[in-house]
């Protein structure tokens, strides 16, 4: 027999779907969304640098603009799902007819997904959060930005410490910043017993060695041809922890472990012994 409950929950679902989807297509503020995102279509360079803020603030309009749309319907997670980053990407390619089976624009989709980030912590947080789209200027607030505050001890071994940042200042950021502070500001939350999605954890030291190479490697190879998937690959806690190796790879310490693995080795029995 054919549960008609269900079939009426189905139909409904639909409804649903259809009704907020023609709402989405409907905003007003959808013209200037669209009309910047044409241009990052159009454009190769200076995409984050010009087209970011004002893309953020075009994708702030319009969620704005659904939530006044929508404030006195009942909400649901459905209803909130039009505004998430998913949707809100997906939305954003169908207004310019994107289409990534037909070939993948990597500067456009890291653009689109980076701005859609911003335009929602300019929602969310418009007090830390702020855009110039006059200068095409992005502007976080100082302690989201930099959370610590590296002071330099002349004269000391420990030479340098850091210390909370409590600045509430709005600071100028490159758009680097938005990721960082988007994983901060909507954090997923992770059980005790969720398993790892990577391996990482069972790698050896030298498998972890090998990958660096290898991932390093393709880093650089990026950066040489100023290929724009560099910026997949690397941000700015990433270089700040690439200028750390380096200092560690010009180091005393280094030199010591590199003097130690040339002039011991472990003999039959697992002891260290000098090398012959």
């Amino acid at each position: 027999m054919v549960n008609l409950n269900k079939v009426n929950m189905t139909n409904e679902t639909k409804k649903a779907d259809i009704k907020k989807d023609n709402l989405m297509l409907d905003l007003k503020s959808n013209e200037t969304l669209k009309n910047t995102l044409n241009l990052a279509l159009k454009n190769t360079s200076n995409l984050m640098n010009v087209l970011l803020p004002k893309i953020a603030d075009a994708i702030k309009n319009v969620v704005l603009e659904y939530k006044k749309a929508t404030e006195k319907n009942t909400k649901t997670s459905d209803s909130e799902k039009a505004i998430q980053t998913k949707a809100l990407r997906e939305h954003s390619y169908s207004l310019v007819g994107y289409v990534r089976t037909n070939g993948i624009n990597h500067a456009f989709e890291m653009v689109v997904t980076r701005a859609i980030k911003l335009g929602l912590m300019l929602v969310d947080h418009p007090k830390e959060f702020q855009v110039d789209t006059k200068n095409s200027k992005v502007f976080v607030m100082s302690k989201i930005a930099t959370p610590f505050i590296v002071e330099k001890l002349e004269g000391q071994k420990a030479n340098n410490k850091k210390r909370e940042n409590t600045s509430t200042e709005l600071v100028e950021v490159n758009t680097g910043v938005v990721d960082r502070a988007y994983k901060v500001k909507y954090a997923v939350p992770t059980r005790v017993s969720r398993k790892p999605k990577t391996n990482d954890e069972k790698l050896t030291f030298g498998q972890s060695a090998s990958l660096f190479f290898s991932q390093f490697n393709k880093a650089l190879d990026y950066a040489t041809k100023k290929d724009v998937r560099f910026f997949d690959m690397v941000d700015e806690k990433t270089m700040e922890t690439l200028s750390n190796i380096n200092a560690m790879f010009n180091s005393q310490a280094y030199k010591g472990m590199r003097d130690f693995s040339i002039d011991y080795e472990i003999d039959i029995n697992g002891e260290l012994k000098k090398a012959s």
